[in-house]
């Protein structure tokens, strides 16, 4: 069974996950930026004039942010 692959907007992506503009800080215009700058898949629909990005690549995305994040934590030894 083939998975469906899921579309949404940059403003479906927060309304989605609002965490993201809580946390990471990010905008519907960045994710729109990361789509642009390849951080994301997905395409640009000419005739909707929207950028459509693949819920999975966003998943991944933050999977790295988070990562990133986890080993940015400093740890001195006693």
């Amino acid at each position: 069974m083939t998975k469906k692959i899921e579309y949404l907007t940059p403003s479906q992506v927060i309304e989605k996950y609002p965490e993201l503009e809580q946390k990471f800080g990010w905008t519907a215009k960045d994710i729109g930026l990361f789509l642009k700058n390849k951080l994301l898949q997905g395409h640009y629909n000419h005739s909707s004039r929207k950028s459509m990005i693949k819920e999975d690549s966003l998943k991944k995305l933050i999977r790295f942010a988070n990562d990133q994040i986890e080993n940015q934590k400093l740890i001195i030894a006693p």
